[in-house]
């Protein structure tokens, strides 16, 4: 909500929001109207006349399906972070039905934005690596999700790595053949629940490009994002941010602060900045999302295979049909 009362573009009309604790909070900060439910909003509408365009979907993954149905049958363009579903034939139902509908539906993998991450990219298309080799991503999570998130994450593999294999097809500009991964658990709790917390996955691309996710479930240092891109030119990476840029050197060797708490903390301009390419979709400026259909199916395609190989710590063929 901050980023949308923050942005000039945007005039928030309404918030929906289900607990009635946090709807009168959200109330109280933001002095809009508040809605138990998207349903109740539409009805308004009707006899108040349209008084918003587009609809934001920050809530719990299970819901954003049903959330996003119900908005683009309504008529709005609808933003809402990944997953948009956890199944391909989900994933191709909402871009067709966004087709049909004429509105636009944008999937904020918000590293896209980040300008790190976006400047890697653009070195990396101006050949600043020459014929690559490798590319590598790392995302280590601070702190642990709690066991009640877990649940419903859809595991590691699509809660984690999705924006780990979207930065590599996106810097790449090209998708993987097949993948390798090996994955163990050694966090009790999360084992309950069948799942990994440490996940390495190894991915071959064409032209004898190969593809590194890192990803675990902790790490005590700070959160942990970096992208990296090896060639026979040179080299391209992305390190962490610390919380200030100081650094103290003395006869122990140098010390800096210790990295960004979480991912609010470390990517507040990839959240603006997609909000911004959101702004842009509902006033025509951009003709279609940054992120199509056809990419979403794959990347869903590329997850499962990528899940299958976890499960088995084996070889995986990426089927794309």
């Amino acid at each position: 909500m901050g980023n949308i009362r923050a942005n000039p573009r945007i005039n928030l009309t309404g918030i929906i929001e289900p607990v009635e604790a946090a709807r009168n909070k959200a109330a109280e900060i933001a002095g809009v109207q508040t809605f138990a439910s998207l349903k109740e909003a539409l009805e308004k509408e009707l006899t108040a006349g349209t008084f918003f365009e587009g609809v934001v979907i920050c809530t719990p993954t299970y819901t954003h399906t049903d959330l996003i149905k119900e908005a683009l049958t309504a008529g709005k363009h609808v933003m809402c972070e990944k997953p948009l579903g956890h199944d391909v034939k989900t994933i191709d139902g909402l871009y067709a039905l966004s087709t049909e509908t004429k509105k636009h539906l944008l999937c904020g993998f918000h590293r896209r934005w980040d300008p790190n991450f976006a400047g890697v990219r653009t070195a990396v298309l101006a050949g600043a690596c020459g014929k690559i080799h490798k590319i590598k991503s790392i995302s280590r999570d601070n702190p642990v999700p709690s066991i009640e998130y877990l649940k419903i994450s859809g595991g590691i593999v699509h809660d984690c790595a999705s924006h780990d294999i979207d930065m590599l097809t996106w810097v790449l500009g090209t998708y993987p053949t097949q993948v390798y991964a090996l994955a163990h658990c050694h966090d009790p709790e999360i084992k309950k629940l069948d799942d990994f917390d440490s996940v390495e996955l190894v991915f071959n691309f064409p032209n004898q490009v190969i593809g590194t996710v890192d990803v675990t479930r902790k790490a005590v240092y700070g959160y942990d994002q970096r992208l990296e891109v090896v060639g026979d030119g040179g080299l391209v990476r992305a390190d962490n941010h610390p919380k200030t840029s100081v650094v103290v050197a003395d006869v122990s060797g140098f010390k800096h602060d210790a990295g960004r708490y979480s991912f609010p903390t470390r990517y507040p301009e990839a959240y603006s900045g997609e909000l911004e390419h959101f702004v842009d979709l509902m006033k025509g400026i951009a003709a279609e999302p940054y992120l199509s259909g056809q990419h979403l199916h794959n990347i869903t395609k590329i997850l499962d295979a990528a899940a299958e190989a976890a499960k088995h710590g084996s070889i995986v063929q990426v089927d794309y049909s």
